[in-house]
C-alpha cells in the first residue's frame, strides 16, 4: 500500500493495525469521518472486514460504504 501524504490518515492506518480491538475500532471510526481523505486507507479497511472482533468488522464495512458514497458524489 502506498503511504498517504496526509500524516493524520497515515497515523490512523497505523492504529488500524494495533493489537487492541478498541484502538482499531476507534481508528476506523475516525477514518470514516474524514471522507475522501481516507481513500489511502481503503485496503486496510477491506482487510479489517475479516477482523476477529465483530465491532471492528462492522465499523470497517460502515467506513467502506461511506467511502463508496463519497466517491459517487
Amino acid at each position: 500500500m502506498a503511504n498517504p501524504s496526509d500524516p493524520l490518515i497515515a497515523k490512523l492506518i497505523q492504529r488500524m493495525r494495533d493489537a487492541d480491538p478498541v484502538v482499531r475500532l476507534n481508528a476506523v471510526g475516525a477514518l470514516r469521518l474524514h471522507g475522501h481523505r481516507a481513500l489511502p486507507a481503503r485496503a486496510e479497511l477491506v482487510r479489517l472486514t475479516t477482523d476477529q472482533d465483530p465491532r471492528v468488522r462492522r465499523e470497517a464495512i460502515r467506513a467502506l460504504e461511506h467511502l463508496r458514497r463519497q466517491s459517487a458524489a
